[in-house]
């Protein structure tokens, strides 16, 4: 293959938008019976069903039933949609039934007949005027409850009330008790392992889970019956507080087997791990399992991450996140965190299996996959390869070159440059793609990724920028965008694509800037931040501040409050930062894709945006989705995206 810097952007690749497309399989929710691994995969040549799938000696196979798709929908983002259910048949399940929200035990299949799965509900049917959703499932170690998150939501808009509920599996109908509400938000609800003590995290309005929140401790026991099989599980006693506060995160609570709490907290500045003695003596304190400057936990968006697991013989296993890059480690008191050797670069679970350890995370060259990590054998995935990977040589693939830049405010801003390849000897510089990440509160992820890989392989260098507010690098980064919201990312992305171009890295005449959901606000913004960018890409991008405020759900209401600042004496501040204020003032052409179904960012929004862009003379094209909601989960919408997000690029960057 014979490639030229003039042919930039319009490079043959052996990967196409469907290979793409098909390969967007997600991956969550890794957990282990010991004898098995289990997780959730969502694939979008089904529409994006999440099926539930079991990996044993006999390699991976479906777990769930046929058809059915299981995913919450607590905080709307969801979260801790199945758990294992110990002390009962091997493999048996709960989960939440995307379709209606209610919380399923599931018999797992035969070997002799695999899709055989049979269900039963465990969760009540809701009042009139009244849905439910659950999420963060967990079980009693005797698989006599599975607990979880609930949430009702009551006709008339008023916002929905949460509690932590205990579903009996035992019980021939539904039977459940309530063992905590009160509180606006619950993470997921964990059980020590005598069923005697709940350990869930709590916060409230206007904060967010990242930004300030406590771990409670609530005494159980048992009532209602004599006999076991029938008996509740209640709350006795009142609730204590183990840590937490207003300029403290807590996060992924669990119970060690010496009846200690482990929880995770950013009181020193980086989300850090810590043991408690789980009891209400006020003379009890916290213990860090490490000093290192690095994140051991991340934003809980969905219900149930699990970045720690206890090992047979009572040690911590843990991802550590550290300039941009995951790896897993060995966490004793009082040592130096010890490295374990294993492939991937991002990370997004690990749990204790048999006598090792197994990974959910990707590789530089390879997606999202389930890795066993052993002591006597060399680490190896679970999943066999995808066929769009296979289209992929070794040569085609572009990879990770962290920089740093400090930005026009001061503040160091980190990204990750990738060139394109096959890289040439001619020293013309290739156009770029900025890409914003979403929530703001995330960050890039330096594992293969399909999507970028699909731009490199067609003459794209692309930057991937952490700006202010982003995840990973500590507390006080990740507040830096408090009261900055649409100004400090946007100047954060211009600046770096800036860099890079004064470095000679990329063509200055030929940038462009992408993202999604929040991220698409960051990039359309960044079109206005300053000259540079000639093109922005916008998926399900948030357009207009005041009417996400007045739209958004629960979860989010207030999400602004720290972002931004509370409204209404914020009204025009809100009006100022908005994309759809700022269309004059936006350099480049834009292409919006968003989904007919989106509750999060109402169509009305794209539909604004396209009208003032149009108004200001700007060039833009907007394309709807039907049937798509807050992020795409269908084959064909994916591969239809790229199709015309490179042919946007050609066009706009002329190549």
């Amino acid at each position: 293959m014979v490639l030229t810097t003039g042919d930039y952007g319009r490079w043959t690749s052996r990967l196409t938008a469907g290979d793409v497309a098909r390969g967007k399989v997600s991956l969550a929710e890794l957990c282990s019976d010991g004898a098995a691994l289990y997780w959730l995969e969502s694939r979008p040549e089904e529409n994006g069903r999440v099926a539930f799938v079991r990996a044993g000696a006999d390699g991976p196979r479906d777990h769930s039933p046929a058809g059915v798709s299981i995913r919450s929908r607590v905080h709307e983002y969801g979260g801790g949609a199945v758990c294992l259910v110990p002390g009962r048949a091997a493999g048996d399940f709960a989960f939440v039934d995307q379709s209606d929200q209610r919380v399923w035990l599931c018999h797992g299949p035969s070997a002799a007949a695999p899709g055989s799965a049979s269900q039963r509900p465990l969760s009540q049917t809701a009042p009139e005027g009244v849905a439910y959703r659950h999420g963060g499932l967990s079980a009693t170690a005797d698989g006599r409850w599975v607990l979880a998150v609930r949430e009702a939501h009551v006709d008339g808009g008023r916002p929905p009330q949460r509690s932590v509920v205990a579903l009996s599996t035992f019980s021939r109908t539904p039977s459940e008790s309530t063992l905590l509400d009160g509180h606006d938000f619950f993470g997921a609800p964990r059980v020590d392992r005598a069923a005697e003590r709940l350990a869930v995290v709590v916060w409230e309005h206007p904060n967010m889970q990242w930004d300030a929140s406590s771990l409670v401790v609530v005494q159980l026991g048992r009532a209602g019956s004599s006999d076991p099989d029938d008996a509740a599980l209640v709350a006795t006693g009142t609730p204590w507080v183990v840590a937490g506060g207003p300029d403290e995160s807590i996060g992924q609570p669990a119970w060690q087997r010496d009846g200690t709490v482990r929880f995770v907290s950013d009181r020193r500045g980086w989300w850090q791990p810590y043991f408690h003695p789980g009891t209400p003596d006020v003379t009890a304190t916290a213990t860090p399992l490490t000093d290192v400057e690095a994140e051991f936990h991340g934003p809980d968006w969905a219900l149930g991450q699990a970045t720690l697991a206890e090992l047979s013989d009572g040690t911590v296993v843990a991802r550590r996140t550290s300039a941009g890059r995951d790896t897993v480690v060995r966490l004793r008191p009082g040592k130096v965190p010890e490295e374990i050797a294993q492939p991937c670069v991002s990370i997004a679970a690990v749990c204790a299996h048999g006598g090792g350890i197994a990974l959910l995370g990707s590789t530089p060259d390879s997606p999202s996959n389930v890795w066993m990590i052993e002591p006597t054998a060399q680490p190896r995935p679970v999943r066999p390869a995808q066929a769009s990977v296979a289209a992929l040589h070794s040569e085609d693939l572009a990879s990770s070159e962290p920089f740093t830049v400090t930005g026009r405010t001061g503040r160091a801003v980190h990204g990750s440059l990738y060139r394109p390849r096959p890289t040439q000897p001619d020293v013309t510089p290739p156009p770029l793609i900025t890409w914003c990440h979403s929530g703001p509160t995330s960050s890039c992820q330096p594992g293969l990724d399909l999507t970028l890989q699909f731009f490199t392989t067609r003459g794209f260098a692309v930057a991937c920028v952490d700006y202010a507010g982003s995840t990973g690098y500590g507390r006080a980064y990740r507040c830096a965008l408090w009261g900055l919201w649409g100004v400090a990312d946007a100047e954060d992305c211009l600046d770096a694509a800036r860099h890079l171009a004064d470095r000679g890295d990329v063509d200055p005449d030929r940038m462009a800037v992408r993202g999604g959901s929040a991220g698409g606000m960051t990039a359309l913004n960044a079109l206005a931040a300053g000259a540079g960018f000639k093109a922005c890409t916008a998926l399900y991008a948030v357009t207009d501040l005041l009417s996400l405020a007045a739209t958004t759900h629960d979860f989010e209401a207030h999400y602004n409050d720290r972002l931004i600042a509370p409204l209404p004496e914020a009204r025009d501040l809100y009006v100022e930062r908005s994309p759809v204020s700022r269309a004059a003032a936006m350099t480049g052409a834009v292409l919006l894709l968003q989904g007919t179904d989106d509750a999060v960012v109402p169509p009305a929004q794209a539909e604004r945006m396209r009208d003032a862009l149009v108004a200001a003379g700007t060039p833009c094209d907007l394309r709807f989705f039907e049937g798509e909601g807050h992020g795409f989960r269908r084959a064909d919408t994916l591969t239809a995206c790229l199709e015309a997000e490179l042919a946007f690029y050609q066009e706009v960057l002329h190549l």
